[in-house]
């Protein structure tokens, strides 16, 4: 794959991962707002099933864009599958996947601005020669 087919998936990715994680996310808030609330205790196991169910298409991105990333930058700085699932299985799986999204995500954004950055460039080069061609 061309280096532009990849930043498109990354950028595809990110959006994925963004929409993944806010869902994660608010269902951790609403989860921890019942158990400080005491909620009933079948309301509670409902609430904590739905936020474990979140959980995969979060590590899903996560392990996408750090894929994504070291196929653009091999020297990112991403959590791949191993830390995740070591994380998921030795801490939980909220944290797995509450904190590692989160640093692939600011990789992503560094890698995408980069490219935009570069693009940038490329294109006022392009402008100025075509302004120098016509004078």
């Amino acid at each position: 794959m061309d280096r532009d087919e990849l930043l498109r998936q990354l950028a595809r990715t990110r959006t994925g991962l963004i929409r993944t994680y806010v869902l994660h996310f608010v269902w951790f808030v609403i989860m921890c707002t019942f158990t400080a609330m005491q909620w009933r205790h079948d309301g509670l196991k409902f609430s904590v099933f739905l936020t474990l169910l979140t959980v995969p298409p979060v590590l899903f991105h996560t392990v996408r864009a750090h894929r994504l990333c070291r196929a653009l930058d091999p020297r990112a700085r991403t959590v791949g599958l191993v830390p995740v699932l070591v994380t998921t299985i030795i801490l939980s799986p909220f944290e797995s996947g509450l904190v590692l999204p989160l640093k692939n995500l600011l990789a992503v954004n560094r890698i995408l601005r980069e490219a935009r950055a570069a693009n940038g460039e490329r294109i006022e080069a392009v402008n100025e020669t075509r302004m120098e061609a016509q004078r």
